[in-house]
């Protein structure tokens, strides 16, 4: 993939992103709307907690497992053994997840005692029965992951980015036509459902592409092999912002009523622009990076990376900037309705506001971790993502008595940090020769035009209601937004950031 073609698929997934994100605050704030800040949606959250870390962390490790692998077959022009293996691989999941559902659905008590052992017990009872309603949801994640990774790995990106969108619009609609009737029971009846549509939007894509599906069960194909024991380093090493996230609910279970949603709704935001522009750069950027780690071309993966870098770079930093002034303005638009309070919008905004500091380290993470697994060393990230998880729980203990749940937040935020520059200093025994320096030239500039775009961001804020006195909520904070992007863009052509312009213009230019 040039860089044409590689920044031209990171804008088609960055669109089929968008519209997956706003589907998915669509369904946040269905559910604010519907149940608020409340121990309801606390137990909601819990109760989803494992079935969703496995989700998460299961679903992407057996994306980044399946792709180099069957970039491989793919290279050697071997489709008909790649269809093979995909039913092999699909059989052996289905067989695995159901196995994990069943001890899942035995063990629920124990999962919420673990999860949240600061409930009192009208809230365990709760989330207990809505753990038994959604954890079969993960056998269809784990076979509609496959199917992204396989998707994928034919840089085929479209569908997959928008199956998630495809599932928020079924939790929507369980949210509307069951809420009512039903309560928070009916909603988890619509997370399972979801999980449902997840695998099915993906699967006629496979067909088309000339996929024959078959009953072999071969566990002991080399392949199969090499997967299965790669794919445990792969799920603690991508794990790790469920971790920090299950740890926030482990401590923050014992805080005020509403804290556990307050840090749900905030790290929702932090990630809505990773999940639409830095997802979308690290899946299109991961095919290339395992193309060339299997042709040995170790100088052109260091460049893919430090471009895969810029982008997100030029992203993130401004976007964190921009939650972090802009926190209380964008909760209460987004959340203060119905059950939803001044209070919650308050908690939420404080989370919101530290949770926003690690957003850079958060992105590069997620491009920096695909050049480790491109060249198939799954052991760095394991023992990086281990050391952040210790730093996170100090930090947790030291920051939650002055900070409260803010404090989880924050730190969430210095450990992802910590874990992001560790990876870096390593990755030079893979790549030695990156092409640093007009990568940090970048970052200095960005960094320095997001601050003053913030800057103009508050000034213009506090202006806006003395100009127009009556201006509506949802005016105030989009016309923030724009001037705030406005101003980023004249920056960045004012300080004459070529390189990060230069990948823009491609991927703006010619279709793929």
């Amino acid at each position: 993939m040039t860089g044409k073609t590689f920044a031209k698929a990171a804008v088609a997934i960055v669109i089929m992103n968008l519209l997956s994100r706003l589907l998915g605050f669509g369904r946040e704030m269905a559910i604010a709307n519907e149940f608020g800040a409340s121990m309801v949606v606390d137990a909601y959250l819990v109760a989803y907690t494992i079935p969703y870390f496995l989700q998460a962390i299961l679903g992407a490790a057996l994306v980044t497992a399946v792709v180099p692998v069957f970039t491989q077959y793919l290279v050697d022009d071997r489709k008909e053994e790649a269809w093979q293996l995909a039913s092999n691989l699909i059989n052996i999941t289905l067989v695995v997840l159901t196995v994990f559902t069943l001890i899942g659905l035995l063990s629920a008590v124990w999962l919420v005692k673990l999860t949240a052992p600061g409930f009192n017990a009208e809230a365990a009872l709760l989330a207990t029965k809505l753990v038994r309603i959604m954890f079969p949801s993960v056998i269809f994640m784990g076979v509609g992951m496959l199917l992204t990774g396989v998707l994928n790995a034919f840089h085929i990106f479209a569908v997959p980015a928008f199956a998630p969108g495809f599932s928020s619009l079924v939790i929507i609609a369980s949210v509307v036509l069951l809420g009512a009737r039903y309560g928070v029971e009916g909603l988890a009846a619509g997370t399972l459902l979801s999980m449902v549509g997840f695998l099915i939007i993906q699967y006629p894509l496979l067909k088309k592409l000339g996929f024959k599906y078959s009953l072999s069960f071969d566990y002991k194909h080399p392949v199969v092999r090499k997967i299965g024991g790669t794919i445990m380093p792969i799920v603690i090493g991508v794990a790790v912002n469920q971790i920090y996230f299950a740890i926030n609910r482990i401590f923050a279970s014992g805080l005020a009523e509403g804290s556990i949603a307050a840090l749900n709704y905030s790290f929702r935001l932090m990630q809505l622009p990773l999940g639409i522009f830095v997802v979308a750069v690290s899946t299109a950027i991961f095919p290339t990076l395992a193309a060339q780690a299997i042709k040995g071309e170790r100088g052109q993966m260091g460049s893919t990376m430090m471009k895969g870098l810029t982008l997100v770079t030029l992203i993130a930093i401004p976007a964190a900037v921009g939650l972090m002034v802009l926190a209380e303005p964008v909760v209460k638009l987004l959340f203060e309705r119905g059950a939803f309070d001044r209070e919650a919008t308050v908690m939420t905004a404080n989370a919101l506001i530290f949770f926003s500091l690690g957003m850079f380290a958060q992105a590069a993470n997620l491009v920096i971790t695909r050049a480790y697994y491109a060249v198939n060393d799954v052991r760095t990230p394991v023992v990086m993502s281990l050391i952040s998880v210790a730093v996170n729980i100090t930090l947790s203990f030291l920051f939650i008595g002055p900070l409260a749940h803010g404090g989880l937040a924050l730190a969430n935020s210095l450990a992802a940090t910590v874990n992001t520059v560790l990876l870096y200093l390593y990755l030079g025994r893979h790549l030695p020769n990156l092409p640093q320096e007009r990568f940090f030239k970048s970052l200095a500039k960005i960094a320095a035009t997001s601050a003053a775009m913030g800057w103009l961001v508050v000034k213009a804020f506090s202006l806006l209601p003395v100009l127009w006195p009556a201006v509506p909520q949802a005016i105030q904070v989009g016309v923030a937004i724009g001037f705030g992007g406005l101003c980023y863009g004249a920056l960045i052509l004012l300080f004459k950031e070529d390189e990060a312009w230069e990948l823009v213009k491609k991927g703006l230019g010619r279709k793929i």
